[in-house]
């Protein structure tokens, strides 16, 4: 009987080795192009032969490269030998996180901020340092308001890098009063802060920001959207008197080195401002793209009150080569799906006199739908290329990606949730444009 359980095992691993060995051929032969496809939907390849595109389709266990090169797409699949960790903390649309292996959380109090500073290890974020900024600022609630310590913005979009310092400013709102500015951070060992001597990790205050309260509520109508880094120069991002102000300085010096503004750039939800019946509204927390080589950051702006599956943005693109110049300003309307906050592809760069958008853009929910999470929706990665606010193309990349949902469609919502993991799962990452 143990003779004939030994031999029946003999086929089953046969067919475990045949099965193995077909997915591996299948993989292998889709290493030239594979699944890709780039599907013209708008225009022709014309508007994006004179750039290059690229990215990867990854999970933990292999990724596949592709390039958009002259119209034509090339593509390399690579099968890890061990599974690789992927990076555990998504990015949320518009949080502050670098890209060089390092992210920053920021805690804020009334009058301290806490920077911690992260490293990615086998996919997880863990604590390296500490930094603290403690600025000579006051807020003072609006009157007949009761509510706590209100930014202009997320505490995170207060923060940029330059080489390997890091700088902060606090996203202050109207109602902050006091003497603000962008620090150079200075981090000590993450949990030893009751055992080092705070005074040698006091901030390098670099520009001075006065707010100074200049209205008869006692409002400085300053508010300050973020700080980004171009290069080696930092960029200031403030709302003044419904302006849009863009102010660049010396990361060491902090020498004012230019500014541009942008007229009628109204914030929502602010009740003290007299607006015009027609006047845009922009959302405080905005999408950044910086080219470092061409000096350029690209802005990406929320308009108005945007329908789930129409999202109206204003992109800005600003040239830092000599001084500030806002080089175009372009209003786009994204129909192709919902804005996928999740696991996302959000970047742009303005080049050759034309924007070029990349996407990713996640199918709207519908009845007829079958499945009962929205993360596993099906995905799909948009190029759309404007040139004087003209939309002249409009492309998506067209993989096999989505089908790694498939044991999600009958999926009932009454299950204990929906186990995503980016180990298992695709997604498109690394993508840029030279």
């Amino acid at each position: 009987m143990e003779k004939l359980k030994a031999h029946a095992a003999i086929p089953m691993l046969v067919v475990a080795l045949a099965i193995l060995t077909v997915m591996v051929i299948f993989t292998y032969k889709s290493k030239d192009n594979g699944a890709f496809e780039i599907k013209d939907l708008i225009g022709s390849k014309e508007a994006i032969q004179d750039v290059t595109i690229s990215g990867e389709l990854r999970d933990g266990a292999h990724r596949t490269l592709f390039r958009l090169e002259e119209g034509q797409l090339h593509a390399n699949t690579e099968i890890f030998n061990q599974p690789q960790w992927t990076d555990a903390y998504l990015n949320v649309f518009g949080g502050k996180k670098t890209g060089d292996g390092m992210v920053y959380n920021v805690e804020n109090y009334p009058s301290t901020y806490n920077i911690t500073s992260r490293k990615i290890i086998k996919g997880f974020w863990m604590p390296m340092g500490n930094a603290e900024v403690n600025p000579s600022i006051a807020y003072k609630n609006p009157e007949g308001v009761n509510n706590s310590v209100t930014l202009a913005n997320l505490p995170e979009y207060g923060l940029a890098k330059v080489g390997d310092k890091v700088y902060y400013t606090v996203p202050v709102s109207p109602y902050f009063t006091g003497s603000s500015g962008i620090y150079e951070l200075k981090f000590y060992e993450w949990g030893f802060r009751s055992v080092v001597d705070q005074e040698a990790y006091t901030p390098r205050k670099i520009v001075d920001i006065n707010l100074k309260a200049e209205k008869p509520d006692g409002q400085t109508g300053i508010e300050i959207l973020g700080l980004e880094a171009v290069d080696q120069q930092l960029v200031l991002l403030s709302v003044e008197n419904n302006k849009l102000f863009i102010r660049s300085y010396d990361h060491e010096s902090g020498q004012l080195l230019g500014e541009a503004s942008i007229p009628k750039f109204y914030l929502p939800a602010r009740e003290d401002i007299q607006k015009p019946t027609d006047a845009v509204t922009y959302r405080e927390n905005y999408v950044a793209n910086s080219d470092p080589d061409r000096k350029m950051l690209t802005l990406s702006f929320l308009r108005g009150s945007s329908e789930p599956n129409r999202l109206n943005r204003t992109i800005i693109s600003i040239d830092f080569s000599d001084g500030v110049k806002v080089v175009d300003t372009t209003n786009t309307v994204f129909d192709d799906g919902e804005e996928d906050s999740y696991s996302g592809v959000s970047y742009m760069s303005y080049r050759n006199g034309k924007l070029y958008v990349i996407k990713s853009l996640r199918e709207a929910a519908s009845e007829s739908s079958r499945l009962a999470y929205d993360i596993a929706l099906p995905k799909h990665l948009y190029i759309y290329v404007y040139e004087h606010s003209k939309l002249i193309y409009k492309g998506v990349l067209m993989s096999d990606m989505n089908e790694d949902n498939i044991q999600a469609y009958n999926m009932p919502a009454t299950q204990s949730g929906f186990g995503y993991s980016r180990m298992d799962y695709r997604y498109i990452a690394n993508v840029a444009i030279e």
